[in-house]
């Protein structure tokens, strides 16, 4: 389960600059090598999905603060990947705001073609526990500006592949949500590690879909991903606690070559 409104230090470091206007959010980000899939050109889905669940994330915090929004699951469509050197824009709005369902929806335009290049749908709901408050120094967390990653997104969050077909994340302080558990961008990524690393060649995810059931509050993540042609179903588990933390689906296609 993500806590989406958290804008953790690995977060701001993917570059997107946003803001919030009359329940309108609004952002852009470039694209740069170390947010793109290895050996490929073209922008990492999991970075989409952790754009998508901040972004739409404090949206649905607007409505339910002082308790933090949680994600309930997070759909991401590619129709066209951004590759190196495009800007990308993006506006998302609450499309429904029900007594204890939120869903939200951001649109991803490539600045530099003109396309639409993705659209995410995200759930949110209130925090049921009445000792889970956002607190005054996450607040203030929300409005610094973004920086860039000094290093490719996989060794920046420490992950690594298993064997083919399973990935680890770690819980890293500086990768966590307000409740204390691995960011939930951090989860697809680990999704995405899974599904990619059970080909061998560069592949780019153009769908990915993920509920999030409880969260990986011990560590690290373990994404195992059983790979059926182009589409891998993903179990995501929390290895302290051996609990099945989030399931996902992923549709994969090839990513041109670096």
């Amino acid at each position: 389960m993500s806590n989406a409104g958290d804008v953790s230090h690995v977060v701001r470091e993917l570059g997107l600059d946003f803001s919030i206007d009359g329940g309108v959010a609004t952002g852009h980000a470039a694209v740069f090598g170390e947010l793109c899939v290895p050996g490929a050109t073209a922008l990492r889905t999991s970075v989409l999905a952790t754009w998508a669940d901040v972004v739409t994330g404090l949206l649905a915090l607007n409505l339910t603060v002082p308790r933090p929004a949680l994600t309930l699951d997070l759909d991401v469509q590619v129709l066209e990947p951004a590759e190196i050197g495009d800007t990308i824009s993006v506006e998302a709005r609450t499309v429904k705001a029900g007594r204890t369902v939120l869903v939200c929806e951001a649109r991803f335009r490539n600045e530099t073609s003109g396309a639409l290049s993705a659209v995410c749908h995200a759930s949110f709901v209130a925090s049921p526990n009445p000792g889970h408050v956002i607190s005054r120094r996450f607040l203030a967390g929300l409005a610094e500006g973004p920086s860039r990653l000094p290093v490719p997104l996989a060794e920046r969050v420490g992950s690594v592949v298993v064997a083919p077909g399973t990935a680890e994340v770690p819980r890293r302080v500086d990768g966590l949500n307000s409740g204390g558990a691995i960011q939930g961008g951090l989860v697809a990524f680990a999704a995405e590690e899974a599904a990619a690393s059970s080909v061998g060649e560069p592949v780019v995810l153009t769908a990915l879909g993920l509920r999030y059931l409880r969260p990986f509050s011990v560590g690290p993540a373990r994404a195992v991903a059983d790979r059926y042609g182009e589409v891998c179903l993903v179990h995501l588990t929390d290895v302290g606690t051996g609990r099945l933390g989030a399931v996902a689906t992923a549709r994969l296609t090839d990513a041109k070559p670096r």
